[in-house]
């Protein structure tokens, strides 16, 4: 074997509101790290979406950054990076878990013999994961936290760098505004991902469009609205798909929580009884609500697209190192954001992910 999996933290309480501060204190050079969160539902009343419970992921080197944002984002990149769609089990029952998996991949895909990250380029590395298990499931009796890594048994002799990926930008969503924010030069940006997580509106509702140009818009990459990149970039991704299980009272509205804000579509079946009709609403955000004719439990397949909010472009084909966006022979490189009519209580915010050579 030439690779193997390494426990960085065993399953570990959560139920006092923290953060966990783990060690990288291995040597071999690390294809993916992952987080995984597991709540257990006191009641069958939801409160949020699995991922919610991890509200900040931070990989650094003492004062330098190698990832930095929320954990369901982090879930987001995740996707957007490989195309592989992180495990979540949105079981918002009682005694149910609800479950997010949470990965790092420092590569294009796992175990890529190029792209990884290797610890002993760093002096100190640690995970730092903030955690509060009252933001997810249905009221947690018990929650859970456990770290894994992927790594080489040698180190791959092809090794250039890794991606890293960072919330660039954060704001207050105000509604109708235009924004523009001044993108790093530091490094080559493989994507540039405008989102916007909200319980009740779709991606395109929060981000109306924007512009992506280089050297004080001399030159224009992409120009678009919102509406027209989920059909040209995410598009090309594959249809989220994910279970959902609870429990709904008679006429009246329950939530559930999806991973995805997009186009979703819920097909919910009561499980214990054969005589219920489940109403489902078409629109929203990630927060949607289910209506029964008559108690019961029921479980779910939900699809859609633009996981957590995130609207991803691409620079390039994702595979090809050469060709994502070289900002660093460049002067300047910005965005210019306009937000729709919008909710303001949503997660507005600019993410990137970036490659980061190596110095030899």
């Amino acid at each position: 074997m030439k690779f193997r999996q390494v426990q960085l933290l065993a399953a570990t309480s959560i139920m006092t509101a923290g953060t966990k501060v783990i060690d990288i204190n291995i040597k071999d050079v690390v294809s993916r790290l992952t987080i995984l969160v597991i709540l257990t539902n006191s009641n069958s009343t939801p409160i949020g979406h699995p991922s919610q419970a991890i509200k900040q992921v931070d990989l650094v080197d003492g004062s330098n950054v190698l990832h930095s944002m929320r954990g369901c984002y982090t879930a987001g990149v995740a996707f957007y990076g490989t195309g592989k769609q992180p495990h979540q089990y949105i079981n918002l029952g009682v005694n149910g878990k609800a479950k997010s998996v949470i990965p790092i991949y420092f590569g294009r895909e796992l175990w890529d013999q190029e792209l990884a990250l290797d610890p002993q380029a760093f002096n100190n590395l640690q995970l730092k994961i903030e955690h509060n298990k009252a933001l997810g499931g249905s009221t947690t009796s018990a929650a859970t936290l456990e770290v894994w890594a992927d790594v080489f048994d040698d180190r791959p002799s092809d090794l250039k760098g890794f991606l890293m990926a960072k919330s660039h930008w954060t704001k207050t969503l105000v509604a109708n505004t235009t924004d523009y924010i001044d993108l790093p030069t530091d490094h080559a940006i493989r994507l540039v991902m405008p989102a916007a997580l909200s319980k009740t509106e779709e991606p395109n509702i929060n981000i109306a469009s924007f512009k992506l140009s280089e050297e004080q818009d001399k030159r224009v990459l992409v120009e678009c609205n919102a509406k027209q990149a989920l059909k040209l970039f995410e598009a090309d991704y594959p249809i989220w798909n994910e279970q959902h299980e609870g429990v709904l009272v008679a006429n009246t509205a329950k939530h559930t929580f999806a991973s995805m804000c997009k186009d979703i579509q819920l097909k919910p079946v009561a499980s214990n009884v054969s005589d219920a009709v489940i109403h489902a609403p078409w629109s929203g955000g990630y927060d949607r609500t289910l209506d029964a004719s008559v108690g019961c439990t029921f479980t779910a397949s939900v699809q859609g697209r633009s996981a957590f909010g995130i609207i991803p472009l691409p620079m390039g084909r994702r595979n090809v190192i050469a060709d994502w966006w070289d900002t660093p022979e460049l002067g300047s490189a910005r965005i210019k954001l306009v937000t729709g009519g919008g909710d303001v209580a949503s997660l507005y915010e600019l993410l990137l992910q970036q490659y980061r050579k190596y110095t030899t």
